[in-house]
């Protein structure tokens, strides 16, 4: 199945001139040809042989190069505001007035921060914290976005002398998951959801694990969060336009209060 984020979390960390960095640029600058050349030809144009394309989809945790072609021209024909949380229409009235836009935009963020203010439960996050305090292992859970999150949130714990473990890949994570004992806590980081029906695998082995599981995501119906020994919702509305930004304030909020308190 193919990860854009894995794609560009190997563009990121990896040389430009690396074997798999120059197929992933060719492939996604030639999205028009890879939906008609044979795996030779692509191969041919990489530099690389056909063997060395198919290793890279295993790589990817992709099962075939028909696969990945197949998930690359669904890619191509998606428009430039599927992955902004936008409209079309959205699209219109920010050409046609910018301001106007960037005011309302603003006013829901506004709304969904007061919103979060209203939602949480503060008993029941000091709570979280000193069962965060207390554990020997705190294991941060996060996917594209929110894993950018559990960079912060793990930076912030450093800072008050707690460490925390934020593994960014699948695999690194299940190695994680794996060794939790009943004296570990982990936190997974989800905005809408996402997580749990990517990574389903990972998520019945968190909540099947002796540890504490705590899912922390802003407004979701997902009925995976039941399985969780502790759900919290930061908000009672749900704001896809806006992003994280609300799990973003309350993360914030969290390692402060951590940083008072211990």
């Amino acid at each position: 199945m193919l990860d854009l984020f894995d794609f560009f979390h190997y563009l990121n960390t990896n040389k430009r001139d690396t074997t798999y960095s120059r197929i992933i640029i060719y492939l996604f600058t030639h999205l028009n040809e890879v939906r008609i050349l044979t795996i030779t030809e692509i191969a041919e144009r990489c530099f690389v042989s056909p063997a060395t394309l198919t290793r890279f989809c295993r790589h990817f945790g992709i099962q075939s190069f028909n696969e990945l072609r197949e998930a690359l021209v669904s890619f191509g024909t998606l428009k430039r505001h599927n992955g902004l949380r936008m409209k079309e229409q959205e699209l219109t009235d920010l050409k046609a007035d910018p301001q106007s836009y960037l005011a309302a935009y603003g006013a829901e963020i506004t709304t969904a921060v007061n919103d979060v203010i209203q939602t949480i439960d503060f008993e029941q996050v000091d709570q979280l914290l000193a069962t965060i305090h207390q554990a020997q292992d705190v294991v941060i859970i996060g996917y594209s976005s929110t894993l950018d999150l559990a960079r912060e949130l793990q930076t912030a714990f450093i800072l008050s002398k707690k460490l925390t473990f934020v593994a960014e890949t699948e695999e690194l994570q299940l190695s994680l998951v794996e060794e939790l004992h009943e004296e570990a806590v982990v936190l997974v980081i989800s905005s809408y959801g996402s997580l749990l029906n990517k990574s389903s695998q990972l998520i019945r082995k968190i909540t099947d694990s002796p540890a504490t599981s705590i899912l922390l995501t802003q407004h979701t119906q997902n009925t995976i969060t039941n399985l969780f020994d502790l759900s919290i919702n930061v908000t009672q509305t749900n704001y896809v336009r806006i992003g994280n930004y609300p799990l973003t304030f309350f993360l914030d909020y969290l390692a402060r209060r951590y940083a008072s308190l211990y």
